[in-house]
């Protein structure tokens, strides 16, 4: 790496960064969402790109030996330092890029770094910027009620495409234990969307304020899938695979009601089930069961392995995918805040005076983490098949020390 790139990173050792989002699964949000990280939302601009112009096209070439080995050994050492049963890791630059893996999946099979797992609210980074392609072909008016295009059983009080993608619709929300106690009472259910959204009881409690601060709601994306597969005629599978998945060239990302990946197919990987409230079915072809991963609907439901969603994140914040307009739309943060500096389907952050996008998952026994700096043009994935870890953080602490084994920091 060169030094312009190493100058980027004043800090010699990595601060452990939990992202508590013990709720970005899909469906909660809420007090209990917003816990304190030590990771600073952007400055509220009116939009955190330093980057205007499209990234390099991101080199299949593998990363030198040396480096490899280096990064190899920090994820070796993370599963060794903190106990948990595994994980997988991959960088993509413009240089080359790398994945590995170490430990095992939730049932004790070693994990492969071609290993697929969902990736949990992550999956909002898809939804997202579907809908603002359909927006620019004219199919999506951002700033109409959302009710225009779906209807809900419950008072969306006006609120707008653009104010559920930018988590500040004040819509109520379902609480995750609700949500994942409706999933594992039956895990043969295969859900629809509809069938999420009547989960809202009546008296549901408001989340944040309509058109304030983001107020994080896996509901929102929700109601935005619904809203993709009214104006597409579509289900939600099909047209992120005919809008992003398939231009992208993701050949191991798929969404569990869709069509999978042609053989071979990616091993696929069992998450820690929950003893109280399981939600894994062994005999499923679906991750990790009919009901899970049918229930997530737009707030989650994406699977793949850890280089093809950093392939995605680089092709996405790199303007490669979509018009870098879009990507600015996206990665604009709130300017009256809120949780994570969230954007459109994105969370936007500030290390050590570096601004980074991405978006994070916790849900159902997964977790996922993807992180893009602009500056570098470089992403970083990490995907764990448990669901937290301490504090509810979702492995950033990891992603961040990958990322600066890679800058020689």
């Amino acid at each position: 790496m060169d030094m312009s790139r190493r100058r980027l990173v004043r800090r010699a050792a990595v601060t452990v960064l939990a992202v508590a989002v013990t709720t970005a699964g899909g469906w909660g949000g809420g007090p209990a969402a917003a816990a304190p990280m030590p990771l600073r939302a952007a400055a509220h601009t009116s939009s955190s790109s330093p980057s205007p112009s499209v990234w390099p096209r991101p080199a299949r070439a593998a990363l030198p030996a040396p480096t490899a080995r280096q990064l190899q050994a920090a994820v070796d050492e993370y599963v060794r330092s903190t106990g948990i049963v595994g994980v997988t890791a991959a960088l993509v630059t413009p240089e080359g890029s790398w994945t590995g893996a170490a430990g095992a999946d939730g049932v004790g099979v070693r994990l492969r770094a071609a290993s697929a797992m969902p990736i949990a609210s992550t999956t909002k980074t898809f939804v997202a910027a579907e809908v603002l392609v359909l927006a620019r072909r004219g199919r999506i008016d951002l700033d109409a009620p959302v009710t225009r295009y779906v209807a809900l059983p419950f008072d969306a009080h006006g609120a707008t495409v653009r104010q559920l993608a930018t988590m500040t619709s004040g819509f109520p929300f379902i609480p995750d234990e609700t949500a994942i106690a409706a999933a594992s009472a039956d895990l043969d259910r295969r859900w629809t969307c509809r069938d999420t959204v009547a989960l809202v009881p009546a008296d549901a409690p408001r989340l944040g304020e309509q058109g304030g601060a983001a107020a994080y709601n896996g509901l929102n994306y929700v109601v935005l899938a619904m809203v993709v597969e009214k104006v597409t005629r579509l289900p939600l599978a099909e047209a992120l695979r005919r809008d992003l998945v398939a231009p992208a060239g993701l050949h191991r990302t798929w969404t569990e009601t869709g069509a999978r990946p042609e053989r071979p197919r990616p091993p696929r990987a069992l998450p820690v089930d929950d003893p109280v409230t399981p939600v894994v079915d062994r005999t499923s072809p679906l991750l990790p069961s009919t009901a899970a991963a049918t229930s997530f609907c737009g707030g989650t439901g994406v699977v793949s392995d850890a280089l093809d969603l950093a392939r995605w994140g680089y092709l996405l914040y790199g303007g490669r995918l979509i018009d870098r307009s879009l990507v600015d739309v996206m990665t604009t943060p709130n300017p009256l805040g809120g949780d994570w500096g969230y954007g459109f389907g994105t969370m936007i952050a500030d290390w050590d005076g570096t601004p980074f996008w991405g978006h994070a998952g916790n849900y159902a026994g997964y977790t996922s983490i993807l992180f893009a700096w602009p500056q570098t043009h470089t992403t970083a994935v990490v995907l764990t098949p448990v669901s937290g870890g301490p504090d509810g953080d979702v492995r950033a602490d990891l992603a961040i020390g990958l990322y600066l084994t890679l800058l020689g920091g």
